[in-house]
């Protein structure tokens, strides 16, 4: 092997590396103790949103892509919300919001979650803030429907504060 030849695979081994890394940083945070969350979220007075996803799903895998990956990543400088994802096959333990334990597979049961992507917006207490968003379609307005809910139910969070 020529060093033009090495030098090369050796650039797109790094490339490979870098791009990896990058997407390990942009890992979705997963639903472990919603509880805990809430009263992060009491204290912030930011909206939980939970996104329930399936593994093989085509399209929560886009949900992911093309909005949430960057919605969080704009969401760690300036926290709008709590963002929780909760993949509706695992049965790993799942502390909910009134601290017992389940599976999210269960809690997906128990929420009515069916069909994914389903993206719900709740206060700290587990009350829904704003409607759910089932599915993906209209793609043209995904975006806007998506910040629009967490808008909404964070302003909702901010109205109860003040009374």
């Amino acid at each position: 092997m020529s060093r033009r030849c090495l030098l090369r695979y050796l650039i797109a081994v790094l490339a490979l590396l870098v791009s990896s890394c990058s997407e390990a940083r942009d890992v979705l945070p997963v639903a472990e103790n919603l509880q805990t969350d809430a009263q992060v979220a009491r204290a912030q007075s930011l909206p939980i949103v939970l996104f329930f996803h399936s593994t093989t799903c085509p399209y929560c895998r886009e949900v992911e892509d093309l909005y949430l990956r960057r919605l969080q990543r704009e969401n760690l400088s300036r926290p709008q919300f709590l963002l929780r994802t909760v993949e509706i096959g695992q049965t790993q333990p799942l502390i909910v919001f009134d601290g017992t334990k389940t599976s999210p597979r269960a809690f997906a049961k128990e929420q009515g979650v069916s069909l994914v992507p389903h993206l719900r917006f709740l206060g700290p207490d587990g009350e829904a803030l704003a409607p759910d968003l089932v599915g993906l379609t209209p793609r043209d307005f995904y975006g806007a429907y998506l910040e629009s809910s967490i808008s909404s139910a964070g302003e909702k969070l901010r109205k109860r504060a003040k009374q």
